[in-house]
């Protein structure tokens, strides 16, 4: 036993010594190899999120800290594992990445970078807070701000709904989460979208209810006899956008109300109580459409009306119809015995003619002087004597009845409206309001000579193109920025084809012919642009570039991008008629101003052969160093005061300038100036319209070829026309009056003009005028005939040839 144990001994000690030599080889190693705590921070900080590593399971506290127990750091990213899972009964977490490896744990805090998912719901409401029950919705179409579509229909519309709510990015700082918003692009109501596109805006992680309010509106319908201007009609029948009709009748007052009618275009007519043509009505506001019927008493108006005509035409055609209309014969018991006629001398007469008796004084041994013969008459032919105007009387007579016909159709015709020319068919000739002084004339620059010998002065020359600079630079997050004053179509997004339309359509009923679009070579605005195009293209509207040549900070783009780019414009939209305002489109390039003219030449030469290049210089001096390599000068000067500073003057030097090389000028009008928001510091009142009627009047005696209206939208400068929450219509109203043009304020905000597809029926007066135009073509087509025949078979002595004389006068 004693020996057992002493080499028992000798063997505990080697294997003590053993099993204590790792320990210490780890202790004397990295600290990579050695154990230690794994700290953690989730971002975004969230607590409940669960990781796992090495079978050991842990959550974050509700600071997103986390620590764990590990045996190394060592090939931790294989280790590691975080759960996707609910953090709470509405949001979910996903892993996303870590900050460099999680291997570094063992001296630092390791970021576990999460995206986010959460589950919202929503409802729908009109403008006044009216709940709108779901099933009267057809489609919903979100949009996140990574461009993720959420296309929902059906029962998808009541139900909640998991939408990614954020996601993590390396900043220099390390990770960091990034919130997403989403937005609406459209909610489809009856076959149309009852919401501006993208102008509401929600954000997951600050809102998990939306409410998402739709443009419905209180409208009330109404009927108006055509002529008589009464009640009239049983009720409407209502065509929505996607079909489906629906009639209408009329309350005991005559009208009929729907009080939550979506937005959109509608085709109505009215039922009963005569004709009724489909008109279209687009509804944008709360509002009352009256309609016109043709009624039975209007139809007989027509209806004799018509007879009237052709009735004055057949006796144009026939005088002596007319005649006796107008003198019939008496009864024979009042009729005068008629005078026999005495014949000429020579002729054959029963009577012969008797002597004249003689003159007192005279002797009967005198012989008495025959009296003297009568003129010879001239042979009659057909009927009228030869020499005499070839149908004189019946001309007389015609006259007669040609005036009674022209009266008939003055007073057939008195009652029906005339239809306002459209902006688009061609540049309108404009009368100037009451009170507008005459500097401010559209003609104002019209020498004395010409206006003296012409009285009116839109006869003797055309007014000048008035263009607006329009800017499709908007999306939702613009109107954050740098705004006093929004829009009163809403913060809308230039993505949106409907307000593109009601751009175009607010505009020309104010008397604008164009826009000047701003733009530069990208894939969105590309895409704006050419939205825009169609529009302007559908509405007749007018459209010109202005290329922005200068980056955000104001420094101008290489010649090389500049040339590209006015190449692509040429090659999408040179032969483009809705870019036809001269005779090539016209392109303003900013920026040109900072190069010399051998480089401007250089970059815009072959361009120029199917593009207008303007320059936008702004004094004198720049405009004699091009030299000519420009077709023109188009002056941005929305800052000027026209009231308190001499603009005219530099403007008339300007354009003098500019017409020295031949090259076209286009003058600034501007309504106010305040770019204070965005680092300006000068700002220039709008003094209720005064500015802008001193710009306008200014601009004007510059002689322009045409005139910049700055701007239609510029909201961060404040020199915006567009109808806005500040100012109203004011200042587009301002420049209609400057323009002449008498604007229907409905017109501004709604538009009845047709949409895509055009509608098969006629405004209720065209129905009438064409119906009288219909009617009078075969008696004119008669009388024609009756008057080429008649003129065929009379003999030249009623024409007017030389007259006949009679051989007994000879």
């Amino acid at each position: 036993m004693t020996s057992l144990r002493r080499l028992l001994l000798p063997l505990a000690v080697v294997a003590t010594l053993l099993a204590l030599t790792p320990a210490v080889a780890a202790a004397d190693g990295p600290a990579s190899r050695r154990p230690g705590v794994l700290r953690m921070q989730t971002v975004p900080p969230l607590a409940g999120v669960q990781v796992t590593v090495d079978g050991s399971t842990v959550r974050s506290d509700s600071h997103g800290r986390i620590a764990v127990r590990v045996r190394n750091f060592l090939g931790l990213e294989d280790r590691i594992e975080v759960a996707s899972a609910a953090v709470s009964p509405d949001r979910r977490v996903v892993f996303d990445r870590f900050r460099g490896s999680p291997d570094a744990g063992v001296h630092r805090v390791v970021e576990v970078g999460l995206r986010t998912v959460r589950r919202v719901s929503w409802s729908f409401v009109e403008r006044l807070g009216t709940p709108v029950p779901v099933e009267r919705i057809t489609t919903m179409r979100l949009r996140s701000s990574t461009g993720e579509i959420h296309q929902l229909s059906g029962a998808d519309l009541s139900r909640p709904r998991w939408v990614a709510e954020s996601r993590t990015q390396q900043g220099p700082l390390g990770l960091a989460s990034k919130q997403l918003y989403y937005v609406v692009d459209s909610v489809v109501v009856d076959g149309t979208s009852v919401v501006n596109r993208a102008a509401q805006r929600f954000v997951p992680w600050d809102r998990q209810e939306w409410v998402i309010e739709l443009l419905f509106f209180k409208v009330t319908f109404s009927a108006a006899d055509m002529i008589f201007s009464r009640q009239a009609g049983d009720g409407v029948v209502l065509t929505r956008a996607d079909g489906r009709v629906e009639r209408l009748g009329f309350a005991a007052d005559g009208t009929v109300l729907v009080p939550d009618l979506p937005r959109g275009t509608y085709e109505v007519k009215v039922a009963g109580g005569g004709v009724s043509f489909g008109r279209p009505v687009s509804i944008s506001r709360d509002q009352q459409v009256v309609l016109s019927v043709i009624s039975p008493l209007d139809l007989s108006l027509v209806v004799l009306g018509v007879l009237a005509v052709a009735l004055g035409l057949i006796l144009v055609g026939r005088p002596h119809l007319f005649r006796l209309l107008v003198r019939p014969r008496r009864p024979s018991w009042l009729r005068l015995p008629r005078r026999r006629r005495t014949a000429a001398p020579g002729a054959d007469a029963p009577d012969a003619p008797v002597p004249a008796p003689a003159a007192s004084g005279s002797t009967p041994d005198q012989p008495v002087p025959a009296p003297a013969a009568p003129a010879a008459r001239p042979p009659v032919a057909n009927g009228v004597a030869a020499g005499a105007p070839a149908g004189g009387a019946r001309r007389t007579d015609g006259r007669r009845g040609a005036a009674v016909a022209v009266a008939a159709l003055l007073t057939l015709l008195a009652p029906l409206p005339v239809a306002d020319r459209p902006a688009s068919a061609g540049v309108p000739a404009r009368t100037a309001p009451a009170g507008t002084p005459d500097t401010a004339l559209p003609w104002a620059a019209v020498p004395p000579s010409v206006a003296a010998a012409a009285p009116n002065p839109s006869a003797s020359s055309a007014p000048v193109p008035v263009l607006a600079y329009y800017y499709i630079w908007f999306n939702p997050t613009s109107w954050n920025r740098a705004k006093t004053d929004y829009p009163l179509l809403g913060r809308y997004s230039s993505d949106d084809t409907e307000i593109l339309r009601r751009h175009v359509r607010m505009a020309k009923a104010a008397g604008i012919d164009g826009f000047l679009v701003s733009w530069k070579h990208t894939p969105q605005l590309d895409a704006r642009l050419a939205a825009l195009v169609d529009v302007a293209r559908r509405e007749n509207f007018k459209l010109g570039i202005v290329y922005q040549g200068l980056d955000f900070a104001r420094d101008p783009l290489p010649l090389a991008t500049v040339r590209a780019d006015l190449g692509h414009f040429a090659d999408q939209y040179a032969t483009e008629p809705v870019f036809d305002i001269f005779d090539r489109p016209v392109v303003v390039w900013t920026g040109s101003e900072k190069f010399t003219a051998e480089q401007i030449d250089d970059t815009v030469g072959e361009a120029r052969r199917r593009l207008l290049v303007l320059g936008n210089a702004k004094n004198v001096d720049t405009v004699a160093d091009t030299r000519g390599v420009l077709d023109g000068q188009a002056y941005y000067w929305s800052s000027g005061d026209p009231v308190e500073e001499k603009t005219d003057r530099k403007l008339a030097a300007m354009s003098e300038a500019v017409k020295r090389t031949g090259g076209l000028w286009i003058a600034p009008v501007a309504p106010g100036f305040d770019a204070r928001m965005i680092g300006g510091r000068r700002d220039v009142d709008r003094r209720d319209g005064d500015t802008l009627r001193a710009s306008f009047a200014a601009a004007r005696r510059s002689a322009p070829d045409a005139l910049g209206v700055i701007s239609w939208n510029e909201f961060s400068e404040n020199t915006h026309i567009e109808p806005s929450e500040r100012y109203g219509e004011t200042y587009l109203g301002v420049l209609a009056d400057l323009l002449g043009r008498a604007v229907d304020h409905d017109v501004l905000l709604e538009s009845h003009a047709t949409t895509d597809e055009k509608p098969w029926g006629l405004p209720a007066w065209a129905a009438l005028l064409s119906t009288v135009a219909v009617a009078a073509v075969p008696p004119l087509w008669l009388v024609y005939r009756r008057r080429r025949a008649r003129s065929a078979v009379t003999p030249p002595t009623q024409r007017g040839a030389a007259p006949q004389v009679d051989p007994v006068d000879l």
